[in-house]
């Protein structure tokens, strides 16, 4: 579990170890790379009190692979550690757990920013935190240079209500839960690598309900004996509402699994760059399509309940094929469209308070 946080390349050597510190019956593990942190508890046989660290990878990798039931650690000098596991032994190189850095927590702020500061405390069962992560989280930036969009906003739209927002300029994903309760005040980013950890230990709590607090700068989520803390995202996350459709032209109902294979397979034949489709809507019928000049191209025709003007539209067969998967299998997409050049609404009558905003692309 807290492996996961630590980079697999960075400039400090400390921030690739896991701090294990021992004391009585049990042995904590903690991991941080500054901006996210995760500290666990697990069980172990009592021993002398002590602090070690040890390059996560490699400890992983050993306990992964071992054969026996424990895992034995001694430290011996220098910073050196014997692992025994099984018939298997082990001598790592640690690094003084003096230098281990501290978790994230709330950095010193004046008397104006600690009156500003965003505070709120989400109580909500684990099952449905995962799945508003689920339904967002793809949609954040990979720009690291746009760093407002590189986490998931989060704040209360209205009372007893949570929502969550995500988007890289070209997509956004929209939704909102009942939380009896809640208010925000304001807004906060939480980043993604740690809402990604988050969402790791909510699997862990099945549908038990768990609290996701906010407080200034951190973030932070306890579940048993695990708990991970991250700082927010600086900066102002951008006026999503206004790039919602306050209506669009026509809305067109389509199996989600039909759509999702359609694409997946004139998706062969799209740009490698750009990855676009063409949706091409007549009478009764939509037709996906790609093309490649140096490739070949590929379509497919699909029954719809369309009526209107025909038309065609361009989208990146990726942003479609993400919304497309976090979307139940066996329901139904509604595409709301107007023209070659307004935004798309994708929705599903299976969770109305979801919605998910494409911008086209010419093709």
């Amino acid at each position: 579990m807290v492996q996961g946080i630590v980079e697999r390349r960075n400039t400090v050597p400390i921030l690739g170890h896991v701090l294990l510190d021992h004391a009585g019956g049990s042995l904590k593990l903690s991991a941080t790379d500054l901006e996210v942190g995760i500290l666990t508890e697990v069980p172990c046989e009592p021993a002398e009190k002590g602090t070690l660290t040890l390059n996560a990878r490699k400890l992983f990798e050993i306990v992964r692979e071992a054969e026996g039931d424990k895992v034995a650690l001694k430290s011996l000098d220098g910073d050196w550690v014997e692992l025994k596991c099984g018939r298997a032994r082990f001598k790592m190189m640690g690094l003084d757990p003096r230098s281990f850095p501290a978790m994230p927590s709330q950095s010193t702020r004046g008397a104006e920013a600690a009156r500003k500061a965003v505070k709120a405390d989400l109580k909500i069962a684990a099952a449905v935190l995962a799945s508003m992560i689920d339904k967002t989280i793809f949609a954040v930036s990979p720009d690291e240079a746009r760093y407002n969009l590189s986490g998931v906003y989060i704040e209360s739209s209205a009372p007893d209500s949570a929502r969550m927002v995500a988007t890289d300029g070209h997509r956004m994903a929209m939704i909102d839960r009942e939380v009896p309760g809640f208010a925000m005040q304001g807004g906060a980013i939480i980043p993604r690598k740690g809402l990604a950890e988050l969402r790791k230990l909510l699997d862990q709590a099945g549908d038990a309900e768990v609290e996701l607090a906010i407080d200034g700068q951190l973030a932070y989520l306890k579940r048993g004996g695990t708990e991970v803390s991250m700082r927010l995202v600086e900066g102002e996350f951008p006026d999503y509402r206004g790039v919602i459709p306050e209506r669009s032209r026509y809305h067109i109902g389509v199996g989600r699994d039909t759509l999702l294979s359609a694409i997946k397979r004139a998706a062969i034949f799209s740009n490698e760059r750009y990855h676009g489709v063409k949706l091409a809507f007549a009478s009764g019928s939509l037709t996906v399509s790609s093309t490649s000049p140096e490739m070949g191209e590929a379509s497919e025709t699909i029954d719809v309940d369309f009526n209107g003007d025909e038309f065609s539209i361009g989208f990146n067969a990726s942003y479609i094929q993400q919304v497309l998967g976090v979307i139940p299998a066996e329901s139904e997409a509604v595409l709301g469209l107007s023209d070659e050049v307004s935004p798309g609404v994708i929705t599903t009558p299976s969770d109305s308070q979801y919605q998910y905003v494409v911008m086209p692309m010419r093709l």
